[in-house]
Formats: C-alpha cells, structure tokens, sequence
C-alpha cells in the first residue's frame, strides 16, 4: 500500500488542501504515501502538439518512480492522463530503445513496470474500506463535476465511461450526502477555455454553477485542480456574470474526510475558508 504521491503544478502550488486531504482520507485507507520532490513536470496535454519531445520528460518521472520500485497516485487528472499515455506508448519497443537512450544520460531508464492511478481509481478500488470508516454520515446536498481527463482518452485512461462516469457518484453517495442531477453534470467546466477565451471558461463555469445550485446543491465537488481553479478562485469573476453561480468546492477527500468524522483543519478546510450551509 505504499505510492509515491504526484502532484502536479496546479496542486502543488495552488490547492494545498486538496494534497492534505487526500493524504489524510489515504492514510485512513491503510495507505503509506511518500512525497516525492524529484519529479518534473508530466508535460502538459499541450506539448504534444508543439513538440514530440514531450515524452522524455513523462518517461523521465515514471523512471524515477520504477527506480524506486514504487507505483505513482496522482490527484491531478492531466498529469495522470500523461503518464498512462506514456505507459501505453511505450509498449512500442523501438520507441523504448529511443527514449532509454536519452534517460541513460541522467543514469535512467524505463521498462514500463509502474502503474498510475488517479486518486478516484484508487477510491474506487477500496470502496468496501470507505464505507467501514464512515462514521458521520453527511446530511448534505452536492453536486458533482466529472473530472474529465481520468476518463479520456477511453484507450489511454481504461477507466469507467468516458461519457456518462460514475465512480465519482459511486463514491460520494457512500458518505451520505444527496447527490443533485442537474442538466450540465457531465459538461466541460470550462477551465481550460481560461487559456483561450476567459469570457468563453467563465461563462462555462457559469452556467454550471447557476445549474447546480438551482438543482438545490450547496456545494459542487470535484476532484481536479483545473475545475476548482475555476469554480473556487475566478468565484468573484463568475458571480459577476451570473449571482446564481455562488457555491463552495469541495474535493472529494475533503468530503469523504468529514464523512470519516477527520477535522476540519486535518482536510484543509479552514485554507480557503469552505462555508457549507
């Protein structure tokens, strides 16, 4: 039960409570985590379609990971995304060869042994463990948003339905709380439109939010940094375009946390200041 924890950029740098909360619902678990500083960055679904380099740098991090015999849960959907494509990529042996020849001149190399998992994937495989250490179940309403690279590619995530998932449902409903339907739950949360248009992302989030909370959802949870760096930090952006779309975020460890009957403190709600009514 012991990982090596990837982060990402955005995690890291942005949402330390997702990291302590995820750590902590974990550790409950029965998992041993290790921070890990050595790891670079997983390469961005952007890179690809600048450079083909792109998969040294993911390679690079995955033989870290091998070197140490260990296996990698990420919290961030892209990263993840990353490293499986690399994995799957990498069954092509001559591509391999390549890319080994350039991770022997930092004293590296792969042979493709480490398996990723995204923090759901990881959830979803100890269901029966969730619900032994529920022990307040929630009396709250909550609305969900899909992470979307855990799921897509289908061939590179092998992971639930790219279209209609429903780990995440599986998951939260163990807790307690009422999950809301609302017309929007499986659409883009509009974060990545930010890098193209910030009208087009904060109008996306907009509207779900505006959806949810009509729904009757008092809070939105989510399990990737992208959607919470929308829903939570452009908040004051988005209620200016739509007062509806007020609504805190939650992670999902931070609500299975409260589920376990973990502090707020220990799940890092007390960083953003998450009210829930």
């Amino acid at each position: 039960m012991e990982r090596l924890l990837y982060l990402g950029c955005m995690v890291y740098n942005r949402f330390p409570d997702y990291e302590l909360s995820a750590k902590a619902v974990l550790s409950k678990l029965g998992f041993k985590l290790r921070d890990f500083h050595e790891f670079a960055c997983c390469s961005s679904t952007f890179i690809p379609s600048v450079s083909e380099a792109w998969i040294y740098l993911s390679a690079y991090n995955l033989a870290l990971a091998e070197r140490r015999g260990l296996d990698i849960i990420s919290l961030c959907g892209t990263c993840t995304s990353m490293l499986k494509r690399t994995n799957l990529m990498l069954k092509d042996e001559k591509l391999k060869e390549e890319v080994n020849s350039r991770l022997a001149g930092v004293g590296l190399s792969y042979s493709g042994k480490v398996r990723v998992s995204h923090l759901l994937e990881v959830l979803k495989e100890n269901e029966d463990k969730i619900r032994a250490h529920v022990a307040k179940p929630l009396k709250l309403r909550v609305a969900l948003q899909h992470p979307c690279n855990v799921f897509r590619p289908s061939e590179v995530a092998r992971f639930d339905d790219p279209f209609k998932p429903k780990a995440m449902r599986e998951i939260v409903a163990l807790t307690g709380a009422e999950i809301v339907d609302y017309a929007q739950e499986y659409e883009c949360c509009g974060s990545t439109l930010l890098l193209t248009s910030k009208a087009l992302g904060l109008g996306a989030g907009a509207s779900k939010l505006a959806s949810a909370r009509e729904a009757g959802a008092q809070a939105i949870v989510v399990s990737c940094g992208n959607c919470a760096y929308l829903f939570d930090r452009h908040q004051e952006e988005i209620k200016k375009q739509e007062p509806k779309a007020e609504l805190p975020t939650l992670f999902l460890p931070q609500l299975l946390g409260l589920a376990f009957g973990l502090s707020k403190e220990e799940l890092g709600l007390d960083i953003r200041r998450v009210e829930l009514g």
